[in-house]
């Protein structure tokens, strides 16, 4: 790798990382949070909810979802008891721990 390669790359991380900062160092400023935490009840049982508030990365979010901890009930909440759900612009989470690895991917 050329020299003048290995500093556009060092550029390049060097401005995403800046980028990245004043966004975090704005969004705090504002109180403005890139999720909302909540929970609710699905059948009766308590779900730990979470709404990206930018849904510009939904199907991306989704895919991981499926992968990280496999598909949910192809009727959404309809159907009692499941790991996840996906539902009403929000990610429902049956563990606190999912809910956590979920928070540690997309933050």
């Amino acid at each position: 790798m050329k020299t003048s390669d290995v500093d556009r790359m060092i550029d390049d991380l060097a401005d995403q990382i800046a980028q990245d900062i004043d966004q975090q160092v704005l969004m705090s400023a504002l109180g403005w949070s890139a999720f909302e935490i909540s929970e609710g009840r699905v059948h009766g049982a308590r779900y730990l909810t979470v709404h990206p508030n930018n849904g510009a990365r939904w199907n991306e979010m989704m895919a991981w979802m499926v992968g990280t901890f496999g598909p949910s009930a192809d009727d959404g909440i309809w159907t009692p008891d499941q790991r996840w759900y996906a539902n009403n612009a929000k990610f429902w989470f049956r563990d606190t721990k999912d809910l956590e690895w979920f928070l540690l991917k997309w933050k």
